[in-house]
């Protein structure tokens, strides 16, 4: 009894060695202010009020939940890019506490301990765990969700107090609802798991009544406080439904097998190096898994919490295809949302391994693949050149000037970070943007051509153009004089390009 004792200590001294290097190992190259649109959006966003984030999300393609969240981190630190970055890791540093605090309670030491490794290590959390974005804490909101699922699945099972059943149920319900509030893949997820669990409790009501009615209501509940979103998600499908950015290809199964050992997606897909790696890597872990399912087939009970995450995470994927062969929303990059479910399927399946050299193998290849990602992030996100454009217009714009972008990807970058001067971009392939890039308002709008600018101003005009010069080759000249020609700049952080052109009207 004391040596195992002992034992007991020693793997909770290592857990928490893995959650400590682990936390480290993701803040390494967090501490930058570079962003691309995509981020751009989530700082415009987060100077709204709470009432404002409803509406402009509501004409976007997200919910509103990550933003308001967002809005009381600018409350309390301002306009941060670093505070919100450190923000997107901290809901990653408890995904990986609760490897500790609750995977460990629920399952056993080496299933928590795997679960924590996993979620620091593998190559794709180094960078999503800190997107100033909505999937980290999606993919944190997810897990809590199935872990309290899986609790209530344990409580009509084993027949629990009634207490224990209710305790459960409200957190459950909680992080239900904020599902369906902070992302679509974690609604599809959400919705899954209440079904899952309303199936097997209606089969299995004898002795479990009351916890049948608790659950309906908790529904009933859910489904009255996301009737104020329906309405906008309605716009949102008929928006999307009218075109949007995603396609369905052959490449999409590629990102999609390999997700979670990729370090980064690609604007546009390339099978390069990093994705025949990251492939084939993926492809081993399933394979592994596939082997570790055969070979403990005869222990069906045992190997259900690893079969039902799996199953889930599939499922999930699975829903989000059929919805995309009408209109396209199967994209790699969201998997991040569920990827909580993959981590435990992976840390359940990884534990039956009765060899020690072989977890040792497997966990040393994912780390040597998080510390190739990790380093290439560093190497990116702490470049000379990312901030060069930033620091070039904080010494030479003037509060009275205005600025003028075509290109919104790089366009919406400045307007994050000069949120004080007058804005304009010029919407020529006229998009259906309006209500949704109200984010950067008010000091942005959105104009369809230059007379709208330019027929009663007097100053000067800052160009904010791309590599190929195109709003400045386009735009009108004449009566305008040059103060600064084209002059470029060029980042590591997205591989954005910047040319900036100063002119001036008298």
């Amino acid at each position: 009894m004391e040596q195992l004792k002992k034992i007991d200590k020693k793997n909770t001294y290592i857990h928490i060695g893995i959650i400590v290097l682990g936390i480290i190992f993701i803040c390494l190259s967090a501490f930058h202010e570079d962003i691309w649109f995509d981020e751009s959006y989530s700082v415009a966003i987060a100077k709204h009020s709470f009432s404002e984030i409803w509406n402009i999300t509501g004409h976007d393609v997200h919910p509103p939940l990550y933003y308001w969240m967002l809005h009381i981190v600018w409350m309390i630190f301002g306009n941060q890019i670093i505070a919100f970055r450190l923000f997107s890791v901290l809901a990653i540093a408890i995904l990986g506490v609760l490897g500790y605090t609750h995977i460990r309670k629920d399952f056993g030491e080496k299933v928590g301990m795997l679960f924590s490794f996993l979620v620091y290590f593998l190559p794709v959390m180094c960078t999503y765990s800190q997107e100033i974005r909505m999937y980290s804490w999606s993919c944190l909101i997810v897990t809590i969700l199935a872990i309290y699922g899986y609790r209530l699945y344990k409580n009509i099972k084993e027949k629990t107090a009634l207490k224990v059943q209710n305790r459960n149920l409200i957190i459950f319900g909680i992080f239900s609802i904020a599902a369906c509030y902070i992302h679509y893949y974690a609604l599809a997820a959400a919705g899954l798991i209440n079904f899952m669990i309303l199936v097997y409790l209606i089969k299995n009501r004898k002795g479990n009544i009351k916890l049948l009615r608790n659950f309906i209501a908790l529904a009933v509940v859910q489904i009255i406080l996301y009737i104020p979103w329906l309405l906008y998600l309605k716009g949102q499908v008929d928006h999307v439904e009218s075109g949007f950015w995603i396609e369905l290809e052959y490449s999409t199964w590629i990102e999609v097998l390999s997700f979670q050992f990729r370090r980064q997606l690609d604007t546009e897909f390339v099978f390069d190096v990093h994705t025949i790696i990251a492939l084939i890597a993926a492809l081993m872990m399933y394979l592994y898994v596939g082997y570790k399912i055969y070979q403990t087939k005869k222990e069906k009970g045992i190997l259900f919490p690893g079969v039902l995450s799996i199953v889930t995470y599939i499922l999930v994927i699975l829903a989000v295809y059929i919805i995309s062969l009408r209109t396209p929303i199967l994209y790699a990059r969201y998997l991040i949302v569920i990827t909580g479910l993959y981590i435990f399927g992976i840390a359940f399946f990884m534990s039956k391994e009765k060899r020690k050299w072989v977890t040792g193998i497997v966990c040393a290849i994912i780390l040597v693949l998080g510390c190739v990602s990790n380093i290439t992030n560093m190497t990116i996100n702490y470049d000379d050149s990312n901030m060069k454009q930033i620091e070039y217009l904080r010494e030479n714009v003037q509060p009275e000037d205005i600025l003028i972008y075509s290109n919104i990807g790089n366009g919406g970058v400045i307007a994050a970070f000069f949120p004080d001067n007058k804005q304009y971009f010029y919407n020529s392939e006229f998009w259906d943007v309006e209500e949704a890039y109200k984010a950067y308002g008010p000091e942005m709008e959105i104009i369809y051509n230059y007379d709208d600018i330019l027929k009663d101003y007097h100053g000067r005009i800052w160009l904010i153009d791309s590599d190929n010069c195109e709003l400045y080759n386009s735009f009108p000249k004449e009566g305008l004089t040059t103060v600064i020609e084209p002059i470029e700049f060029k980042t590591k952080y997205q591989n954005y390009v910047y040319t900036f052109v100063l002119l001036e009207k008298e």
